[in-house]
């Protein structure tokens, strides 16, 4: 077979051309992660039972908006039957949306609200970013016994999520730690080595730290990396969102992450998607708790569960 015919293939399998059931168009932020390979896996499972298919695609990194607007216009030219995406950026999205909903197309828009209502072709299904910042506060003031300098990196103001998940670890660190202190706080990069580079500045400043609070993938990442290259791990307690960086919280090098249940996330976005199909309407809005991910429960069943990509057996 020569390479064009097995593009060819590849392709018709891709876009679900080979049977004559609804496409649904899923996009997540990035794709090749835990965090979005879950959700595949999770819509996966409901569209098999549903006589639905997926197609799958996304920026090959996470700040890469333009590709991701790219991607949903496409949406609106290639037939699918629906949209479910996860907005790198919460402004910028809205237009493209509202564009495809006047076609009367059902969206299903995960992780953050666009500051469009839900409606009868629009739902949202939503991590808790209030329970999220909450369980982070509350990991922080237990193993710093209440007491210590933290800083937060990642922070996110073009994604509302993000600023929801800050703003409730503030609240609550403040009202049940109040000896716990936020001596610095940082704007979060896209890229790895940058919020590396941060977390680094910050351990070479004169305020000691005892705990980084990270608040998204990237800037986990990062943190962590950053504290294993001064030998800091055990020193500075890291606690960090997403799930992403696993090995580590095994051995220690990351006490905790608060998890986005990306796979629960995707199965309710896909069974929205499939009754907004089938009746046209559905719950519009619907919020999934995180959970926390630490050196005692991460291979617990609940975990493994929630961590499962086998998309492909979903198919």
């Amino acid at each position: 077979m020569t390479k064009r015919a097995l593009f060819l293939l590849a392709l018709l399998i891709t876009t679900g051309c080979k049977s004559n059931r609804p496409v649904i168009a899923v996009i997540p932020r990035t794709c090749g992660t835990p965090l979005w390979e879950s959700e595949h896996a999770g819509a996966a499972a409901v569209a098999r039972t549903s006589g639905l298919e997926i197609y799958w695609n996304a920026p090959m990194q996470d700040d890469d908006i333009q590709t991701q607007i790219s991607l949903v216009e496409s949406v609106r030219k290639r037939g699918f039957a629906g949209l479910i995406v996860s907005p790198i950026k919460s402004l910028p999205m809205r237009t493209p949306i509202q564009r495809i909903l006047t076609l009367g197309m059902p969206v299903v828009v995960v992780g953050t609200e666009l500051g469009i209502p839900p409606g009868t072709s629009l739902g949202y299904v939503l991590n808790d970013e209030v329970v999220g910042g909450e369980m982070a506060a509350r990991r922080v003031g237990a193993i710093l016994h209440g007491q210590g300098s933290i800083a937060i990196l990642g922070i996110n103001p073009e994604l509302t999520s993000n600023i929801s998940r800050q703003r409730s670890f503030e609240n609550k660190l403040a009202s049940e730690f109040p000896g716990i202190h936020v001596v610095a706080r940082r704007f979060g990069f896209s890229s790895v080595p940058q919020e590396q580079q941060v977390a680094e500045a910050l351990m070479q400043s004169a305020s000691p730290l005892d705990a980084i609070i990270a608040l998204s993938l990237t800037s986990t990442r990062g943190a962590y990396y950053a504290i294993e290259e001064f030998g800091k791990e055990g020193q500075i307690k890291l606690v960090g969102f997403d799930q992403d960086l696993l090995p580590p919280i095994r051995t220690g090098g990351i006490d905790s992450v608060v998890s986005e249940n990306t796979y629960e996330m995707g199965r309710i976005a896909m069974a929205m998607m499939n009754r907004q199909l089938r009746r046209g309407s559905g719950n519009s809005r619907e919020v999934v708790p995180p959970l926390l991910l630490t050196r005692e429960n991460i291979d617990s069943p609940e975990i493994q569960r929630m961590l499962n990509l086998s998309w492909w057996n979903s198919r």
